[in-house]
């Protein structure tokens, strides 16, 4: 990739170079004196934490010595970019704690709420819950495991009818297996998510692990589907507790809230109007891109990067 980009601006001028992804981040040797950011978006070490903790026991080594490697690449290669883009302050911390010389950005994700608007040609189906990603990424198995093994049986305990769907593409072995417990629904890939997000009774994002901001969550908003989730689930969205969504942590506190969505009209219309108004205000793309402008802006102001960085 370093090379084709070297072929490039030598074919060419640019004002600026945009980085995505965090493993792309040596390509900063080959743009020389032009600006660049970096969105690296979220503090990648934090993920394959969360990967070694669901590993079977003889991999763990393995993934412990790659977040080693990965934070020292974060803490060096990251200094080379005049800004580094990232979706929440828990990642910006994360990142300032490797490296405190960063120029760091927070700039949340987006979402396209015209296309993620409700419907209110479907009727929501009693006792529903979903819980929509990919379930592949171990943060979602993790979580998807949490819900269906442990807060399920505490919901079912006060409303024996609900269930849960775990919607989303790739489902892990440990993903598939939850299938077999009663009132759980594996999908698989599905063509569209958002039939589910219109047919849920109550969404549930019960993230125990991982980073960033969660783009699933702020679909399901703005669908008007009324969320529960954890606070870890809501780093970086801004929404207050009980107002956008209701809050809980533990798998008891999940499923009274779970319970009280299932059972309160008023309630589920309330967070539902809500959950979609924050959404519209805060996470369209227009506003994204107004935020990604005023970067590349300030990045082709400053200075060359890192140059009070020691090595």
């Amino acid at each position: 990739m370093s090379d084709a980009v070297g072929r490039l601006l030598n074919q060419r001028a640019f004002d600026i170079v945009h980085v995505a992804d965090s493993s792309l981040a040596d390509v900063a040797s080959a743009v020389g004196n032009t600006p660049r950011i970096l969105a690296a978006l979220d503090a990648w070490h934090l993920n394959i934490d969360a990967t070694a903790r669901l590993a079977p026991a003889y991999q763990r080594p393995l993934y412990r010595l790659q977040a080693r490697n990965i934070r020292r690449f974060e803490a060096s290669a990251y200094r080379r970019f005049q800004r580094v883009v990232v979706v929440s302050k828990q990642d910006a911390e994360a990142l300032r704690g490797l490296d405190p010389q960063l120029e760091l950005e927070v700039i949340p994700n987006g979402v396209d709420a015209a296309q993620f608007e409700p419907n209110r040609d479907v009727q929501r189906e009693e006792g529903l819950v979903v819980f929509t990603g990919v379930m592949h990424w171990p943060p979602n198995v993790e979580a998807a495991r949490f819900l269906a093994t442990r807060v399920l049986p505490r919901l079912r305990a006060q409303l024996p009818a609900a269930r849960v769907a775990l919607v989303g593409r790739e489902p892990s072995p440990a993903v598939r297996e939850l299938a077999a417990i009663d009132g759980v629904e594996v999908t698989g890939e599905v063509s569209d998510v958002r039939p589910w997000l219109w047919r849920a009774q109550a969404f549930a994002c019960p993230m125990v692990s991982g980073t960033g901001i969660k783009n699933k969550l702020l679909e399901a908003l703005a669908c008007g589907a009324p969320c529960v989730a954890t606070p870890l689930a809501c780093q970086g969205t801004g929404i207050a507790p009980g107002e956008q969504a209701l809050i809980a942590e533990s798998e008891q506190g999940i499923a009274d809230a779970l319970a009280a969505v299932l059972t309160d009209d008023g309630l589920r219309g309330r967070l539902g109007r809500a959950g979609r108004q924050h959404v519209v205000s805060n996470y369209s793309w227009g506003r994204v891109a107004r935020d990604y402008e005023h970067v590349y802006e300030e990045a082709l102001a400053a200075g060359p990067p890192g140059q009070n960085a020691q090595p």
